[in-house]
Parts: structure tokens; C-alpha cells; sequence
């Protein structure tokens, strides 16, 4: 009886040493996953990451629902409509066969929400507090489609996901791509920073469909780093639409300390976009540009040349491809929407 006793004694003494063994290897696995949250590089020594990147317009998500709006230089540059259906809009966040969704960085705090703050003056996205130099990652796969000093916002990437989504990640400390490149979800961007118009290191994050921005918490948990839901649902009014300003240039973030009312806000204008530098700006190759002043459209009709077109409307042919991203004059066909200017 002693022996089992003893044998019953040793038994449980074992299973007490492995389950400390096995709460030590937990802990010890996360901080791990801490610590590669944060970046193990000299932010100097940053470059720009080697994604691969688009070469034709068919591979960029949503072009002909965005009427083949795909502009690097501004974060919204025409008001499009946005496809309501009963004054819905439902849209899928992860399908079968992509990349699950990553939150963009690591962060202690929101410190600002969307909508209008204390004074009135209408923030279209959410601040996190986030330490110097975190990782910020693209949320969900997608394709560059700005990168580079904004006004207010400092240094910006935008990226379009393949469902029509926008995300927008302000204030970095450094790029680490440029437009045109192809991201996956939890690929790295950038590095946070203080950029623009903001002391503190902050992530300001936004999320748009079809050139407008809505409440990034419809879609992100961020007090459980999750998904809200897989499905997203919107109506007209969770949109923020404003018009576009004199120069077609979205309206950048407020500078601070700032009185006005949203009202106010949406008709004034932003301050003039700093200059960025031939390091700064990248070109799409072969991927249309925007265009400044009022856009007209023409249908190809039975026999109609590209010549006889562009001497109609008084351009050349030369631009009606540019406009179109067409390379070969041949290649129009009848019921064919073109823009000619």
C-alpha cells in the first residue's frame, strides 16, 4: 500500500512540473510574438520592399467598379457612385482563398475615433498611439495605390483590396512601397511615425469605398485586434461625402488648433500639398493616370475610326489612347465607352 502511495505521491509531482514546463514555454512563446511585432531594423536602413507589381490594368482590384479611377497622387480626386442597392451596400471582407485579415500595427490606444470631435471638426478616420518606428502592415491582400508625402497626413500609403476597400495608413516614419506594388495581408508598408500634422507617434488609419470614407470600426474590433464581422454592411449614411475642393485634391486632415464646422470644413480649402521629392512619387507603368478638367466619354459606333473620333472631338489620337490605356489604335470595337477628354 505504501509503494502506491508513493508511486500516486511521484505522479502528481511530474504532473505539476509539466504543466509549469508548459506555462513557461507559453509565456515565453509570447514574447516572442511580441517582440517580432516590433521592428528589429535602424528605421535608416529601411528600403523599399521587392513585392511584385502590376503591369496591366486588369490586375488592379475594382478598376472598372472605380469607372477606371486609379489616381497616385491623390487620395480622392473624383466623386464616384457608390452602387446602393435599396440604400444598401454588403460587401465580403475575407474570401475562401485569401490571406486572413492582420491588424495594421501594434498600438496601445485610440485616441481619436471617427467623426466630429469636441470642436466640431470632422476626423475621417481613428488614431492610434503607437511607440516609434512599430511595424505597419496592410490589413487585408491588395495593390498599392499611393505612396508618398500627403499635407497633413506626412508620408501615406493607400492600398485597394480586391473587394473595392480602401485603407489608408498616415503619419509614417518611412515607405516600404510604392504604387503598383501587389500586398498581402501582414506584408509590412512602413513604419509609424510623426509625420504631418501630428506631435505624437500615431497611426491615422481610414477606411474609403469608392472615394468615400466610413467608420474604420464597421470592420475592425480593435479592442480584440479582430474582424467586427466577415460581412460588412453600409448605408448611405455611414458615409462622410464631401465635395471635392478646387484642385480635385481630397481634403486633407485638419491642422490643429482649428474651429470650423464640418460644413465649414468641406468647402475650405486644404493647405497646398508639399512637393515631393523624384524619390517620393512613383509612376505605374502602362496604368492610367487622373486627369485634370471635366472628363467626356464618346461610344464607338459601326465603322467608326479612332482618327475620325479624336477630329470630332478636337484631340488627337495620341491622347484618346493615353486616356484609355489602349496601345493600339485598332484595337476599338463597337459600343466601346472611350473617354476623349
Amino acid at each position: 500500500m505504501r509503494r502506491i502511495f508513493t508511486l500516486l505521491a511521484l505522479c502528481s509531482i511530474c504532473s505539476l512540473l509539466a504543466a509549469q514546463t508548459v506555462d513557461v514555454t507559453s509565456r515565453s512563446q509570447n514574447a516572442a510574438l511580441q517582440d517580432t511585432a516590433r521592428p528589429v531594423f535602424n528605421p535608416d536602413q529601411v528600403r523599399l520592399a521587392s513585392y511584385p507589381s502590376i503591369s496591366e490594368t486588369y490586375q488592379i482590384p475594382s478598376y472598372e467598379l472605380y469607372d477606371q479611377y486609379w489616381d497616385v497622387n491623390h487620395l480622392r480626386s473624383r466623386i464616384l457612385d457608390i452602387p446602393f442597392v435599396n440604400d444598401r451596400l454588403m460587401l465580403i471582407l475575407i474570401q475562401a482563398g485569401n490571406n486572413p485579415f492582420v491588424l495594421p500595427c501594434v498600438f496601445d490606444d485610440i485616441t481619436l475615433s471617427y467623426g466630429p470631435d469636441k470642436k466640431g471638426v470632422f476626423h475621417p478616420g481613428v488614431d492610434l498611439k503607437v511607440e516609434p518606428q512599430t511595424l505597419v502592415k496592410s490589413c487585408f491582400d491588395g495593390v498599392v495605390r499611393m505612396a508618398r508625402p500627403y499635407g497633413d497626413y506626412g508620408l501615406l500609403v493607400t492600398i485597394r483590396h480586391y473587394n473595392g476597400i480602401e485603407t489608408v495608413y498616415a503619419h509614417l516614419d518611412k515607405l516600404c512601397v510604392k504604387p503598383g506594388q501587389i500586398v498581402n495581408a501582414g506584408d509590412v508598408i512602413g513604419q509609424t511615425g510623426n509625420s504631418g500634422n501630428v506631435k505624437d507617434y500615431t497611426l491615422h488609419f481610414e477606411t474609403r469605398f469608392m472615394n468615400e470614407c466610413f467608420d474604420p470600426q464597421a470592420i475592425i474590433d480593435f479592442d480584440n485586434e479582430t474582424l467586427s464581422h466577415n460581412t460588412l454592411v453600409l448605408s448611405p449614411s455611414d458615409f462622410n461625402i464631401t465635395p471635392l475642393d478646387d484642385t480635385g485634391a481630397s481634403t486633407a486632415i485638419p491642422a490643429k488648433p482649428q474651429t470650423t464646422t464640418p460644413a465649414t470644413q468641406a468647402t475650405s480649402t486644404p493647405p497646398e500639398q508639399p512637393a515631393a521629392t523624384q524619390e517620393e512619387t512613383y509612376e505605374t507603368p502602362s496604368l492610367q493616370r487622373a486627369f485634370d478638367g471635366e472628363e467626356e466619354y464618346h461610344i464607338v459606333q459601326k465603322g467608326e475610326t479612332l482618327y475620325r473620333i479624336a477630329s470630332k472631338y478636337q484631340t488627337t489620337t495620341q491622347a484618346i489612347l493615353k486616356l484609355n490605356n489602349i496601345q493600339n489604335a485598332d484595337h476599338i470595337v463597337e459600343g466601346q465607352r472611350l473617354r476623349v477628354r
